[in-house]
């Protein structure tokens, strides 16, 4: 959205599609475009370069792609049909690329872009990150205007900021940390007045929205910004809200303003109950203590929360699995969720990994951290059943001797994973909308989680 509003601002038309093949081919006949560009994540960059190949056979156009991918494997773009690759930013990027792309001037030298021109690949540096985020226009929402569900949904998503201070080894973050220039910031966000005014158009543009949900990697870094928004935001948008927080900077103070906001619900990564694991091996930096004080604060604020747990990271076996569920039980959640360790290409989980032996390079990447477990682990086909039952485990603690013995045992994985998703859409419709569902609202979000989503 933040893509196509730039790329309005220089006269641009844009429009999008990516529900699957057949629609983004129908969407290039109806919109017949110069430019199809790409936003890539490890394991579903395969199905759009296999896209891309088809629509190539078809059609004349200019392909880029970027995101998290070709910003850390940028060599992507010597694959067949890929023009040109960006990485990193493209809020500068991709309009100056663009522009000179129509005018017919040289694009080889524009920094953040690896570039192919007759078979010849130019390999250009980075460019300098936005310092002010208030420069940008407000995100283009009516880019997903076509789609109904989104249209008249009730709830919508914001970001606030761009970056995350923290150094997980299996996040990106750690990485474009040392991509940044001399001078770029690790964390940027938006004046609290500018997110205010991109909500206000939007609350005029879709009246029925109820519920927002932050994409912030962590809303909360700055104290004293999240203080002026306590105080602007019930005031001026008044509409409850969802965000991310890590457990260790969990204070009272904050939670109060954030609740004084309209907080509903917070997101909240711990990722595993071992000690080791947790913090040597991802990372992490955080102590069962930390974690415990944390959940205690947002349960006597009252406040709804989930546990975001990985399993399957190096060294996991079932017994340090069990620590984790040991200590999401501890924590009493709202909603526990599960996901599988994904080493993914340039992350230090990823060096780690290789360098004692837990993966091998080559592998095809799944494309979503629920489909299996990639790392070389003894208990691993049991580890894969464990992270679909998990959150039954937690809300149910009774269940696991059953769970333990008997279920992750056996070769039922699909089932498990029919489980996992129908008790997911189950306390999204009863315990994390704000708003009262109706019946059909009730069946619909269930069964998009059961057959249509592939988280």
């Amino acid at each position: 959205m933040w893509l196509s509003a730039v790329l309005k601002q220089h006269g641009h038309q844009t429009s999008i599609a990516g529900v699957n093949y057949a629609e983004v081919e129908k969407t290039f006949m109806e919109f017949r475009p110069d430019i199809v560009a790409y936003t890539t994540f490890s394991g579903g960059h395969l199905t759009y370069l296999d896209w891309n190949r088809r629509l190539k056979k078809k059609f004349k156009f200019y392909a880029m792609f970027g995101g998290p991918h070709v910003t850390f494997s940028p060599e992507m773009v010597e694959e067949d049909g890929v023009d040109a690759v960006c990485r990193g930013e493209g809020f500068e990027a991709m309009p100056e690329f663009i522009n000179k792309l129509e005018k017919g001037e040289d694009i080889t030298t524009e920094k953040n872009w690896w570039v192919k021109v007759d078979g010849k690949i130019y390999r250009n540096e980075q460019r300098p990150l936005i310092k002010d985020l208030d420069v940008l226009p407000s995100p283009d929402r009516s880019l997903y205007d076509r789609y109904k569900d989104y249209r008249l949904a009730r709830t919508a998503t914001v970001m606030t900021s761009q970056g995350c201070p923290f150094n997980c080894t299996y996040c990106h973050n750690h990485q474009l940390h040392k991509m940044r220039l001399k001078g770029d910031p690790i964390f940027r966000q938006r004046s609290v007045d500018h997110v205010i005014k991109e909500l206000k158009q939007m609350k005029k543009d879709y009246p029925h929205v109820e519920y927002l949900i932050f994409r912030d990697e962590i809303l909360t870094v700055n104290p004293k910004w999240i203080k002026e928004f306590s105080e602007k935001y019930p005031r001026e948008i008044g509409i409850p809200f969802y965000c991310l927080m890590r457990p260790e900077i969990i204070k009272e103070e904050v939670i109060d303003d954030l609740i004084k906001a309209g907080l509903f619900y917070i997101g909240i990564g711990v990722e595993s109950g071992n000690d080791f694991i947790r913090n040597k091996v991802l990372n992490r930096k955080m102590t069962k203590e930390q974690i415990i004080q944390g959940m205690t604060i947002l349960r006597k604020k009252n406040v709804k929360f989930s546990m975001y747990n990985i399993i399957g990271a190096p060294h996991e076996t079932l017994d340090t699995a069990m620590e984790t569920w040991q200590l999401t039980v501890q924590c009493k959640p709202t909603f526990c969720d599960a996901f599988l360790m994904t080493p993914y290409p340039k992350t230090e989980i990823y060096d780690y990994s290789v360098a004692n032996g837990f993966f091998d390079p080559g592998i095809e990447y799944p494309e979503t951290y629920h489909e299996r477990i990639i790392l070389n682990l003894k208990d691993r086909k049991e580890l894969e059943n464990f992270m679909h039952l998990l959150g039954v485990a937690v809300e149910f603690p009774w269940l696991m001797p059953l769970i333990k013995n008997v279920l992750i045992k056996l070769p039922l994985r699909p089932v498990y994973n029919r489980v996992r998703k129908f008790w997911k859409g189950y306390v999204y419709r009863y315990r994390i909308y704000p708003y009262k569902v109706s019946a059909a609202e009730s069946a619909r979000i269930i069964y998009n989680q059961i057959f249509v989503s592939k988280a």
